[in-house]
């Protein structure tokens, strides 16, 4: 888990480059060297969402993914990820040219295979939402077309950050229906993953990451001599 946090702190990650266009672009090698590493640190914090669903969720190993096609898996609420639906199911289902999706959770109770697509982020509006959204419903079509009764599939747009389902459906150009949206409560509460436990780890960092910066800023000369300048005037 720590090595997971990790990547989400400015602190943890190497230092920036001192010749590159930020340095430039504000004329001193420290500040860009700096302004490099928050910006590499924000490109690695974007997997964290994902690995650290993987890390706790319960996971359906491989080998028993069969059972889901000959309805023999009889209790629990499982996820697959993304490496293992290309490997395992999209083969199964022998489908070509497909964009799997990020995760499928297997319900046994309510014999569901939720079909998801993850969004990290409170605000979702892109040109590729229809596109995003065609390719779970085929992904989504070809898996009921295997699975036996009484299971059934259906998609699942999750905005991780966003409770209110009418923006998520917004924010997804109303490409989805409200049933089809959900948040990060729901999707949490499904695989028996604290929420509130992802949230603390992001905000910790949160206030890690600002006292870092403050500091290196304080220690290059040109930031904290004019931080100086403007708080004596």
């Amino acid at each position: 888990m720590k090595q997971l946090i990790d990547k989400i702190l400015v602190e943890k990650t190497r230092e920036g480059r001192k010749d590159g266009a930020y340095s430039r672009l504000l004329g001193d090698e420290d500040l860009g060297a700096l302004i490099s590493r928050i910006h590499a640190t924000s490109i690695s914090a974007g997997t964290f969402l994902e690995n650290y669903i993987v890390s706790v969720a319960p996971s359906l190993p491989p080998n028993d993914i069969p059972k889901i096609f000959d309805n023999s898996l009889k209790e629990g609420i499982f996820l697959i990820n993304k490496k293992v639906i290309k490997q395992y199911i999209t083969t199964y289902l022998n489908m070509e040219s497909v964009i799997e999706p990020d995760y499928i959770i297997v319900d046994c109770t309510q014999h569901f295979l939720y079909v998801i697509e993850l969004k990290d982020g409170d605000n979702f509006d892109t040109k590729k939402s229809k596109g995003e959204v065609q390719n779970l419903k085929t992904y989504s079509k070809a898996l009921a077309n295997k699975v036996p009764y009484p299971w059934k599939t259906q998609i699942k747009v999750c905005m991780f950050n966003q409770n209110d389902k009418t923006k998520i459906v917004s924010g997804f150009k109303s490409c989805i229906t409200e049933t089809e949206a959900m948040n990060g409560e729901e999707f949490c509460r499904l695989l028996s993953i604290n929420k509130a436990d992802i949230d603390k780890q992001r905000s910790l960092a949160c206030e890690k990451n600002i006292d870092f910066v403050i500091d290196e800023l304080l220690h290059i000369s040109v930031v904290s001599r004019k931080i100086h300048q403007k708080l004596t005037h």
